[in-house]
């Protein structure tokens, strides 16, 4: 029996020169207009700050040069007072439906704390964002990125709390070069738009060590966002990284990606559902020095933030040889997931597949002395499943036995082929971030219903051609 199949056909997818914009309601001819931002007929080049509303429409190639900001949020905001004028002058930028924004290396669109990013495309059009340099989705690491800050609420290393509290601003630094400047408050209802059925490729520019842009970064990003329907692929470093926030993501599909493709710290709290994650299948090491893992958080050592929360359920993550590199220190094998340290972490109805070890878990260090015990971590596993090269999982420090860290295991070094097409319906905790976000209470593992046509499944119709290609489906 051939078990990469098996998995994934039971565990995934069964189933010319004018003004351009301008104001909401421009069609790309003259109009309000943003200095930096022009056209040379169909095709428009944005540049420099966005500081008014402005539609990129579906009639035009647009083009990212250098450092696009949408809005002044992105700056040191002294009091209250200076909050209210930034929301109160925050700009929209629309995206229509089909629009493919084409960026030079040096493009990045940061969308600052008090503006929008209003970008629904459909299942038949969908809004994608990749390098300029040709229409194969098959660069990386070409660009930067897409880079959203919001209000919502960040938690400082060391677990010194929330970046707000009395006579306190929140004015956090952003990880991605110095265009990325501050992000931060203490609204975690903050909105800063709409990204469904978006698609970003061949981003990743690292611009300087540990210190990368991801495909989808989100700092600081409320629960009145939404965000779904999403794809990352080819990005050089992760694919959807949260600092903090609260913004809850479903939909999502993660493929190629160089480093990690989930990645939540600093106190995120929030949910995620339905996710497909998938390792390049063809290459045998990371293109940069990454760790390319499936799904990470982590509060330990100097990153220990003890509000991180993270509710996950059916994510499907395949491996390849790209995750089993041995480096020079002898080590280097990736797990599917690794959840490290005083977080909180809870994983329904989800599979790993092709990893050293499937789920890896660290106690935290949460003062850096060795001479100290290390908190056990606050992790549940419930009806996850996996086969990995070495065991399913990888317990570290104070973690005793697997019955601390999980309900409902299914390891399959002991129980065999993988047979799953449904399991018993529990209770999914959700993360109480204040949206109000329920999961939908799914008795199957993986991201897609056992049975489903692959013509019919979530992801059908607008993720990157070929990007699954080779993983059977159920229905055809």
């Amino acid at each position: 029996m051939n078990m990469h199949k098996t998995l994934l056909a039971t565990a995934i997818l069964s189933a010319s020169l004018v003004g351009c914009g301008g104001s909401s309601n421009s069609s790309g001819g003259n109009g309000n207009q943003s200095a930096g931002n022009y056209c040379i007929e169909d095709i428009c080049t944005l540049e420099g700050n966005i500081t008014e509303d402005l539609t990129l429409t579906a009639d035009k190639e647009w083009r990212l040069n250098g450092f696009v900001t949408v809005g002044a949020g992105n700056v040191e905001l002294l009091d209250e007072a200076a909050v209210v004028a930034a929301k109160a002058a925050g700009v929209t930028l629309t995206i229509e439906p089909g629009v493919h924004v084409k960026a030079f290396n040096t493009g990045v669109l940061l969308v600052t704390r008090g503006s929008k990013i209003e970008a629904e495309g459909t299942a038949a059009a969908p809004i994608t964002f990749s390098s300029i340099e040709d229409d194969n989705f098959d660069g990386e690491g070409e660009w930067g990125g897409v880079v959203v800050q919001g209000f919502a609420p960040q938690y400082g290393a060391g677990n010194t709390g929330a970046c707000f509290g009395e006579g306190t601003i929140c004015n956090v630094a952003g990880e991605g070069g110095d265009g990325i400047g501050i992000f931060g408050g203490n609204d975690k209802a903050d909105n800063s738009g709409t990204i469904k059925y978006v698609r970003i490729a061949e981003a990743g520019r690292v611009a300087g060590p540990n210190n990368e842009i991801n495909g989808l970064t989100m700092q600081g990003v409320g629960h009145g966002t939404t965000v779904d329907y999403i794809q990352v692929h080819n990005n050089l470093d992760d694919g959807i990284e949260w600092f903090g926030g609260t913004v809850n993501v479903t939909h999502a599909v993660l493929t190629n990606n160089d480093d990690d493709d989930i990645d939540f710290d600093e106190g995120y709290q929030g949910n995620i559902q339905y996710a497909i994650i998938r390792k390049h299948p063809t290459k045998v090491a990371p293109s940069g020095s990454n760790d390319p893992r499936g799904i990470e958080a982590n509060s330990s050592d100097e990153d220990y933030v003890e509000a991180t929360q993270g509710a996950i359920a059916n994510v499907t993550i395949v491996g390849s040889e790209v995750n089993k590199v041995v480096n020079s220190k002898g080590d280097g094998l990736q797990p599917g997931m690794r959840l490290r340290g005083s977080l909180t972490a809870r994983v329904y109805n989800s599979a790993v597949l092709n990893f050293d070890d499937c789920v890896r878990i660290d106690d935290s260090d949460h003062d850096n002395d060795d001479a100290t015990a290390k908190i056990a971590s606050d992790v549940t596993l419930t009806n996850v499943v996996g086969q990995c090269d070495d065991k399913f999982y990888a317990k570290r420090d104070a973690d005793a036995e697997m019955g601390d860290v999980g309900t409902a295991v299914l390891d399959l070094d002991t129980a065999g082929a993988l047979t799953v097409s449904s399991v018993a319906q529990v209770d999914f905790a959700e993360v109480d971030n204040g949206s109000g976000f329920a999961f939908d209470n799914t008795t199957y593992v993986g991201a897609v219903a056992p049975g489903t046509p692959a013509a019919t499944a979530w992801w059908a119709g607008w993720t990157i051609p070929g990007s699954l290609d080779g993983i059977e489906t159920q229905g055809e």
